[in-house]
């Protein structure tokens, strides 16, 4: 295989990841790749999206969960707690701890992302300095610390974690009571 053909074929799969044939592109300019910067604004935006994808994802099976958890939670208010309600209890147990995994996992998928993302970003940085990109993203970093020192060492995808373990714990909790009462 020649270089050209090699790079043709790199040119193709990197299009194709992005769902566009080669004549739509619009980083190509007579047929030849514009510059390696639209590659890098277009893998950027590539990861960004699926940054919230994976948000998305993650705030969809939440809103399940929720849900579910407050019809059962509601069936036993009516019934009462009994041992045939065992069957309400336990799946709750088992949708609180299925969250919390999804949630951590949704977490390291995010975290891929972004740091993919951030990663793109400092190139194209790098290629514009005069843009002062990385100099304003320090600046307004530096400003939302001071404006919330506390929440901002606070990771949300732990707040997501505590809930799905809260409603993992109410389901276990009251299957212990349901159990030893």
């Amino acid at each position: 295989m020649d270089i050209e053909s090699v790079s043709s074929y790199l040119e193709d799969r990197m299009l194709s990841a992005f769902g566009r044939s080669t004549e739509e592109c619009p980083c190509r300019e007579g047929g030849a790749m514009a510059d390696g910067i639209d590659v890098l604004l277009e893998l950027w935006k590539d990861h960004r999206a699926a940054d919230r994808q994976v948000e998305s994802q993650r705030a969809t099976l939440t809103n399940i969960i929720i849900v579910l958890m407050g019809a059962g939670l509601g069936f036993l208010a009516q019934k009462g707690l009994q041992t045939s309600m065992l069957v309400v209890t336990l799946p709750m147990l088992g949708l609180g701890l299925y969250g919390t995994l999804a949630c951590l996992k949704f977490h390291e998928r995010s975290a891929f992302h972004v740091g993919q993302a951030k990663g793109l970003r400092r190139k194209i940085a790098s290629k514009f300095p005069d843009l002062s990109i990385e100099t304003g993203l320090t600046e307004t970093s530096r400003t939302q610390r001071a404006r919330f020192p506390r929440l901002r060492s606070l990771r949300s995808y732990t707040v997501w974690v505590a809930l799905h373990c809260a409603i993992a714990v109410t389901g276990a909790a009251l299957s212990g009571w349901i159990i030893f009462t």
